[in-house]
């Protein structure tokens, strides 16, 4: 069984990240949501999960400063970053900070299912 904690400022992407998680992964379980980076922080320090879906744009730290925050915490997580904005820096800073994929948002379920199960793969 694979933990996962979702930080997200929208609850709304939280909610469908949680419904899809639920409905098409046996061996995940979201242990933990937030809308803030600090929080994020905390919290994956608390918790450990193994994958952690990471939204940029976010109210305390921003989702590349809790990453990298929680990189030195957990260097074995696996974090997928999300943001709605196309921007090349964030990608590029992204995987300097070791994030194991990046996703653009809104995300189609079918790609969300892709990327959990290739992260599951990698790291199982």
């Amino acid at each position: 069984m694979y933990t996962l904690m979702i930080a997200d400022d929208e609850q709304l992407e939280r909610q469908a990240l949680r419904f899809i998680i639920g409905n098409n992964f046996q061996n995940i379980r979201v242990i933990a949501e937030t809308g803030d980076g600090k929080s994020a922080v905390t919290i994956a320090a608390g918790e450990k999960p193994d994958i952690i879906l990471m939204d940029i744009r976010m109210p305390e730290l921003n989702g590349l400063e809790a990453a990298r925050a929680i990189r030195a915490l957990l260097p074995d997580a696996a974090i997928v970053m999300l943001t709605a904005f196309d921007e090349f820096s964030y990608a590029k800073e992204a995987l300097s900070i070791g994030a194991v994929e990046y996703m653009l948002k809104p995300l189609r379920p079918k790609d969300l299912i892709e990327t959990l199960a290739s992260v599951v793969a990698k790291i199982g």
